[in-house]
């Protein structure tokens, strides 16, 4: 049956860039994969009666847009030691991996993910097959390989380019793959041997580069940025997202207000991007064994700045960085919860950070994030209200991806 009607008499909707809850009865009609009308159930009465759709009663659940995870690593393998599968699997491996994460984020209600910086280039196999059909999954949004230096952050996941030459021609490569943006490690990272997240690997004229080359293509640029140094950059450059943004310097956090102010000014988004690993306690959570000692510090320290850059109004969005160490592909609802409980976001923003807001920065805005006619049929339904606690959204009872239902 091609037609479809969601029950609900609990909508959060998500819509027109706000976050509201209905409680009154409504019914959300798809066909072809997308919502063609929500109206009261009245309207409705005639289709239920006489079986011109299929029916799905989440009366006394609570309906709301597909989540997005706005950050992850579909080709990492979320175990205790990640770089012993990152080094060891074959491609054909990593897309079984892939492919799994992929459904362990779809039947956690997640409907669309961005993925931030994948091993080789078989994830856009996967995005393919995914928008075909040939199989459930979440629309993957991609960069392929992240561009690094050699031997920089990620160097493992295949693009290292060093010159300001190479790196627009890896910009031109990329593009001709099919990436939907482009991912720089700006700074190092903590989880790569040999790097260092105070590590700026990139000079300013090879990122201005990079971000022109880009935007003429039509392709946004995100940044990963641990260090003030390489925020700043980013910043100056024309960055559309900074993941993790983190304030640090060799003598601790360095935020700095007038840098948020101008992020703001530009209206560059922020993921901060923390899963799991920044509430286990140190020794389970650092990436590396040489990490141990900082990492607990780092992990308050991340908390407290993305709460500021929040509080000047600095457009935060949501993602679990799931496939790094002990961060799994069905916790989204724990990274939410920190925005809330550790970074002090209020329960609307975090929702909308996962829903419009997400979807706004990621420019597919047109399709995704809301419920609304003419946007894809993407949505979950929980037991409780998720803007008592975001905790609700880990008890999920119903998600639908493009109109079907999918088997939890």
């Amino acid at each position: 049956m091609d037609k479809k009607l969601i029950l609900t008499d609990h909508l959060i909707s998500c819509a027109g860039e706000q976050v509201q809850e209905s409680q009154k009865e409504q019914g959300i009609l798809v066909q072809a994969g997308k919502i063609i009308r929500i109206e009261g159930l009245d309207f409705f009465a005639d289709r239920i009666g006489e079986k011109e759709a299929e029916v799905f009663d989440m009366r006394g659940y609570y309906v709301l847009p597909g989540l997005i995870d706005g950050h992850l690593h579909l080709s990492f393998s979320s175990s205790s030691q990640p770089l012993n599968e990152i080094y060891g699997d074959s491609e054909e491996t990593c897309l079984l991996r892939m492919a799994q994460a992929a459904g362990m984020e779809l039947r956690s209600g997640v409907t669309t993910v961005r993925d931030s910086g994948a091993r080789g280039m078989s994830i856009l196999k996967l995005k393919d097959f995914i928008e075909k059909g040939e199989m459930q999954g979440p629309d993957i949004i991609t960069a392929g390989m992240p561009l690094t230096i050699t031997g920089g952050h990620c160097n493992f996941c295949g693009l290292e380019c060093d010159s300001r030459e190479d790196a627009v021609k890896a910009v031109r490569w990329l593009c001709k793959q099919g990436v939907d943006y482009i991912k720089v490690m700006v700074s190092g990272g903590n989880m790569t041997p040999g790097s260092d997240s105070l590590i700026d690997q990139y000079p300013q004229d090879t990122l201005e580069a990079i971000v022109a080359e880009a935007h003429a293509r039509g392709k946004k640029v995100s940044g990963h940025v641990h260090s003030t140094e390489s925020i700043r950059r980013a910043v100056r450059a024309g960055f559309d997202v900074l993941d993790h943004c983190s304030f640090k310097s060799l003598e601790g956090e360095d935020y700095q207000q007038a840098l948020v102010d101008e992020m703001v000014k530009k209206g560059i988004a922020v993921n901060p991007a923390v899963g799991k690993a920044y509430i286990l306690p140190p020794e389970e959570a650092a990436p590396l064994p040489d990490k141990i000692a900082m990492w607990g510090e780092f992990q308050q320290s991340r908390f407290g700045t993305t709460r500021r850059m929040y509080e000047s109004g600095v457009q935060i969005v949501a993602g679990t960085d799931a496939g790094c160490k002990n961060t799994h592909f069905d916790e989204f609802y724990l990274t939410l919860d920190m925005m809330c409980g550790k970074m002090g976001m209020k329960k609307e923003d975090v929702l909308a950070g996962a829903t419009w807001k997400a979807a706004k920065v990621l420019g597919i805005s047109s399709w995704a994030g809301s419920l609304e006619t003419g946007k894809q049929a993407d949505l979950l339904a929980v037991r409780k209200n998720p803007l008592d606690s975001m905790l609700n959204l880990g008890e999920v009872a119903f998600v639908m991806k493009r109109g079907e239902r999918v088997c939890l």
